[in-house]
C-alpha cells in the first residue's frame, strides 16, 4: 500500500492505532537499497504492522542540491521487504512556510561528522516522522551511527514512547557499507574503499589485545589505508555517548573513519558498546556485490 500524502497517511496510523496492533517504522530519505531492506524485514517481523516513510528531508541534504530517487522503486523494494504501508510526502507538506523547529543537542551533532554530516537535521527528520507514526519501535542501522545514537537520546529526553532499535550495518563482503551515496562508484572504487573497514576492524582487534592508547591506535590504523582515488579525512576513536575523542579506550566507544572522493564524504564506523563485541566483533550482515554497477 502506498499512501502519497500525510493526511492519508495519518487515517491509516490511526486505524492501526484503534486496533492495538504494534508499528514499526523505517523513516528514510528514498533511494532504498539492501541496508534499508534489513531494517524493513525486521520492523515487519517484529511489529503487527511494518510502515516505511520516504522523503529526502530537504532540511538534511546540501543547500542547492537535488536527491535521485526513484518512488515507484523504492515501494516496490519496500513492500517485498516486508512493508504494510508506504508513506511518501514532499516539500510543501514537511516545511510549511514558517517551519522552524529543530532538535538540537549542542555540540554533540557537530563531533562526529562535522558540519557536513547534518546530524542535527537528521536527527529533527527522524523525530518529527517518529512524533507523526507513533510507533512502538522504531529502526535505526548502525552504518549511520551518529544518527542512531543521537535519535535515541532524543526519543528519551521527550518523553517519547517508542523504542528505538540498532540494526547491524549490512557490508559488502569487500568490507564496505552499502550506502546510496556508493551509487556512482565503481567496483574498483568500492574495493579500494574496503581498506577503511580493514583499518577500523584493526584497531578492533588491537584494542582486543589491551592496546588502549587512541593516538597509536590511530597511527596504527592509518597505516593501514592506502587510497589512491579517495582522500582519507580522518580516524578516531570517540566516546558513544558524546562523540568526543578520546586519549584512552574505554566503553562504549566507536572507531570511525571518513574519506571523501566525487565530492562526496564517506563514513564508516564500528560501534563498541560491551567486551563481546570487542572481542568478537560486530554483527554485521554480509552480502555479496553486485556483478554489475
Amino acid at each position: 500500500m502506498h499512501l502519497a500524502c500525510l493526511s492519508a497517511g495519518k487515517a491509516f496510523i490511526r486505524e492501526v492505532a484503534r486496533t492495538g496492533q504494534t508499528i514499526g517504522t523505517v523513516h528514510t530519505l528514498g533511494a532504498l537499497h539492501l541496508g534499508h531492506a534489513e531494517l524493513i524485514r525486521r520492523a515487519a517481523s517484529e511489529n503487527d504492522v511494518a510502515i516505511v516513510t520516504v522523503y529526502p528531508n530537504k532540511i538534511q541534504l546540501r543547500p542547492g542540491g537535488g536527491y535521485d530517487f526513484d518512488l515507484n522503486e523504492d515501494i516496490g523494494l519496500a513492500l517485498r521487504s516486508g512493508a504494510t504501508a508506504v508513506i511518501s510526502s514532499n516539500d510543501i507538506e514537511m516545511f510549511p512556510l514558517g517551519y522552524r523547529t529543530f532538535v538540537s543537542q549542542g555540540e554533540c551533532a557537530l563531533r562526529l561528522g562535522g558540519p557536513d554530516a547534518y546530524l542535527t537535521e537528521a536527527v529533527t527528520g527522524a523525530v518529527r516522522w517518529i512524533c507523526y507514526a507513533r510507533p512502538t519501535r522504531s529502526y535505526f542501522g548502525l552504518k549511520d551511527i551518529g544518527q542512531a545514537i543521537l535519535v535515541k537520546r532524543a526519543v528519551a529526553d521527550l518523553l517519547l514512547d517508542c523504542e528505538i532499535r540498532f540494526v547491524p550495518t549490512v557490508r559488502y563482503k569487500n568490507g564496505v557499507p552499502i550506502s546510496s551515496r556508493l551509487r556512482r562508484f565503481s567496483r574498483s572504487e568500492l574495493d579500494e574503499l574496503s581498506c577503511l573497514f580493514t583499518a577500523l576492524n584493526h584497531s578492533r582487534k588491537e584494542i582486543a589485545q589491551a592496546v588502549s592508547s587512541v593516538k597509536d591506535l590511530v597511527a596504527s590504523a592509518t597505516s593501514q589505508v592506502k587510497f589512491r582515488h579517495f582522500k582519507l579525512d580522518c580516524v578516531r576513536i570517540v566516546s558513544a555517548d558524546n562523540f568526543e575523542d578520546l586519549e584512552q579506550v574505554k566503553f562504549p566507544f566507536i572507531i570511525f573513519a571518513a574519506a571523501t572522493a566525487h565530492g562526496l564524504k564517506i563514513f564508516d564506523s564500528i560501534y563498541v558498546p560491551d567486551q563481546d563485541t570487542l572481542v568478537r566483533g560486530p554483527s554485521d550482515i554480509w552480502v555479496d556485490l553486485p556483478e554489475q554497477f
